[in-house]
């Protein structure tokens, strides 16, 4: 029986000294981003039967099996996908999950799934893993662009590409918003002007100018105008209370057209709200009106990128319109303990896993994405470290378990003297 000690506290080397190698590599990986802790767990292994019990009979009692162990083994070495923290980085490019789910990259012949996402653009524009040049896969077809968004992505290719540079159609004016005072000195006749730039349907801008003509106690016409085309109003009168604030109308409307190449616009202009002074007022002292925000935009060209909590990644353009340029694919498994780990921070799906289940961040149990942020490994050293005192013990008794065997057997060897 010692020669028997002798396989079975060696078996326990074995199984605690693979332990130990998990522990050390969760340690080792303490820092790496989106790392999942491992664990190992042991299973017993074969039994001889010597005995295998019996039934109770009418006058007896029933006999317990009796059954020498040989030994244990690593039954399976689990990964932990528990949440790690989110520590932001204030890089535009980099992502977090938080809850389930795996960034996609591909490099064309192969699929790999990843928690880490600290991504980089190459010389072509793609969206990249850095450390191995695995392109970012979206999903969708955001960014494709429609009528009235222009198109970043390609239909029918997964890569996403950061077209920095790439040029956005500006956006034409339809609303001008007037403020301040006309002032109640002027005689019938005499005119008080204000101008703002507007922007036509190629982006161009235009100057627009209202001006406003008394023609009666508390009683003004407008008229309009715009460069390099035609701007006409119905017959309109603004007109003002004895308190000097504005009675009607709160808008009027310009029809602006025949500028070269542009199409016709409308355009709203806000006087205010009746009875207050928040829009053009006729007090006294000198004429301030002017009109002070418009809502159009001209052309522009991407500055930066972010993404949102589903993962889209944002352009922000330098005209101020901010376009959705793709929607990162994050893909979530049945069974993510299933998934077979290959280095670079990356798993591969397996026959355990199942396939992989893409779609945006945030739906169908996937988590979302918090952009300008890392997410860190799951290690808890204290538990960790717990772990390897108890690999350790395990590795020293089954240790002392194969020096007392061989002392026993030196002494059945003495015997014989």
């Amino acid at each position: 029986m010692a020669l028997t000690a002798l396989f079975t506290g060696a078996s326990g080397l074995q199984a605690n000294s693979a332990a130990l190698d998990v522990i050390g590599n969760n340690l080792a990986n303490l820092n790496t981003t989106g790392y999942k802790t491992q664990r190992t767990l042991f299973k017993d292994l074969v039994y001889q039967t010597m005995n295998p019990g019996s039934a109770p009979t009418a006058t007896s009692g029933g006999t317990n099996p009796a059954q020498n162990g040989f030994g244990v083994a690593v039954g399976t070495v689990d990964s932990l996908f528990s949440q790690g923290s989110v520590n932001p980085t204030g890089r535009s490019l980099d992502a977090a999950i938080q809850g389930s789910g795996f960034f996609v990259v591909s490099n064309g012949q192969s699929t790999a799934y990843s928690r880490a996402g600290s991504f980089g653009v190459d010389a072509a524009g793609f969206l990249v893993d850095p450390n191995t040049g695995f392109r970012v896969q979206r999903t969708g077809t955001v960014g494709q662009g429609s009528a009235t968004t222009p198109g970043f992505q390609v239909p029918g290719i997964n890569d996403i590409r950061v077209p920095f540079g790439a040029g956005a159609q500006g956006t034409p004016t339809s609303s001008v918003t007037l403020q301040g005072n006309i002032s109640s000195g002027l005689s019938i006749g005499q005119t008080a002007s204000t101008a703002i730039q507007v922007f036509d349907s190629q982006s161009s801008p235009q100057a627009l100018s209202l001006t406003f003509t008394k023609t009666g106690v508390n009683t003004y016409d407008v008229a309009a105008s715009v460069s390099n085309g035609t701007a006409t109003l119905p017959p309109t009168s603004v007109t003002f209370d004895t308190s000097g604030l504005l009675v009607s109308p709160a808008t009027v409307t310009v029809n602006v057209a025949g500028i070269n190449g542009a199409a016709a616009q409308t355009v709203t202009v806000n006087l205010g709200t009746a009875g207050q002074a928040t829009g053009l007022t006729q007090f006294g002292g000198a004429s301030t009106a002017a009109a002070v925000t418009q809502d159009g935009s001209g052309s522009g060209t991407l500055a930066s990128v972010s993404f949102d909590g589903n993962g889209q990644l944002i352009g922000q353009f330098s005209n101020g319109r901010t376009i959705p340029l793709a929607q990162l694919a994050i893909a979530g498994f049945n069974n993510e303990g299933g998934l077979l780990r290959q280095g670079n921070n990356y798993f591969s799906s397996s026959a355990s896993s199942g396939e992989a289940i893409v779609g945006p961040g945030g739906s169908g149990g996937r988590g979302t994405i918090q952009g300008a942020a890392l997410e860190g490994a799951n290690v808890d050293i204290s538990t960790e470290f717990a772990r390897l005192i108890v690999a350790q013990r395990g590795f020293q008794v089954n240790a002392r378990t194969i020096t007392a065997a061989n002392d026993t057997l030196q002494e059945l060897a003495n015997i014989i003297r």
